[in-house]
């Protein structure tokens, strides 16, 4: 899914209606992993701030190197379209809270998931610990208000106007709740599912990737879904290909041990660096490697565009083996230490 985010920016235009899935898959399965980890059933002060400060601290660091090697880059290729206030927005994470497209976007544009996602770091303890004793009808109707609420505001907007709802981390609450919604059926639905065999959980894997295809079919070849393409219409499928593959963890299907390959995992592993590092590498490309085939600057290079994984996924191991795992082993033994 994170490929599929980086193709569409690179230019290849019919990965849009997968690419725009995956956005919904990471926020709502941040949740859910989140609640696997830590269901916060008690609220402390101090645990709230040891949780926040270390969620927090597993974006700022790539962020920022990222942040960097982009600064670096435009001041030696285009010094004229850095903008020191968005940019310095964009390093404390809260510029996906500005309406303007050139402040939520900012120097590196896939940043404003980030923010997005850092706020539903911060609210997630409270949203579990309030929403954890409710009745799962409840849940859903919170989260059916919230659809709901989310859908009159974006009916009447044009596209500069859906993109500042889109990006804006208020609209992701939604997808919080989402979340605990689907860690709630997954306890619910987890013995059920102890003694499912391979053919029938390929069966269920089938049927929950079908979904998906459903609506990104009908989306594609109707305009029912337009208004809502962007937030609101991929959370049922992707919620249920979250689930299923939840459920099966352990008892996978034919689907789910193909994706358990060693390439994938390996993928997998790197996966956030490759979202957060994709605009260095296209950059790196455009003006460094497409010269070479007669291209030259910040435009998008659709054809080319394939080729700049080439570039992406060296690049994101490279940062993952050297700057994300290093850091990541001092601040949890920090933590340690300190607990």
């Amino acid at each position: 899914m994170a490929v599929t985010v980086v193709l569409f920016h690179a230019g290849v235009g019919w990965m849009w209606n997968v690419a725009v899935t995956g956005v919904t898959f990471f926020f709502i399965s941040s949740t859910f992993l989140l609640a696997m980890r830590h269901p916060f059933d008690r609220l402390t002060p101090g645990g709230y701030g040891r949780f926040a400060v270390d969620h927090a601290l597993r974006l700022y660091p790539l962020h920022w190197l990222g942040l960097a090697l982009l600064i670096a880059l435009g001041l030696v290729y285009y010094p004229s379209d850095i903008h020191w206030g968005p940019t310095a927005l964009s390093a404390l994470l809260i510029h996906s809270w500005f309406p303007a497209h050139d402040i939520h976007y900012g120097i590196n544009p896939v940043a404003w998931y980030l923010c997005a996602l850092l706020f539903c770091y911060l609210i997630y303890p409270f949203m579990a610990h309030w929403l954890g004793q409710w009745r799962l009808r409840y849940k859903a109707a919170l989260a059916l208000v919230l659809a709901i609420v989310l859908a009159v505001v974006l009916l009447p907007l044009d596209i500069p106007g859906r993109e500042a709802v889109f990006v804006n981390p208020l609209s992701h609450v939604l997808d919080v709740v989402v979340g605990l919604i689907l860690i709630h059926l997954y306890h619910r639905l987890k013995e059920r599912c102890s003694h499912v065999g391979p053919g029938t959980a390929t069966l269920l894997e089938a049927g929950a990737l079908a979904l998906l295809a459903v609506a990104i079919t009908v989306n594609v070849c109707t305009t029912w879904l337009k208004p809502w393409e962007d937030v609101l219409i991929w959370l049922i499928p992707q919620g249920s290909v979250l689930l299923v593959f939840a459920l099966l963890n352990g008892r996978e299907g034919l689907i789910g041990k193909l994706l358990l390959c060693r390439p994938l995992q390996w993928l997998g592993s790197i996966s956030f660096e490759v979202y957060v590092l994709q605009f260095v590498a296209f950059h790196l490309f455009n003006y460094l490697l497409s010269p070479l085939a007669g291209h030259f600057g910040w435009l998008i290079y659709d054809r080319l565009a394939w080729f700049a994984l080439l570039l992406l996924l060296p690049l994101a191991w490279v940062v993952n083996r050297v700057f994300t795992r290093p850091l990541r082993k001092m601040l949890n033994a920090k933590f340690k230490t300190q607990s």
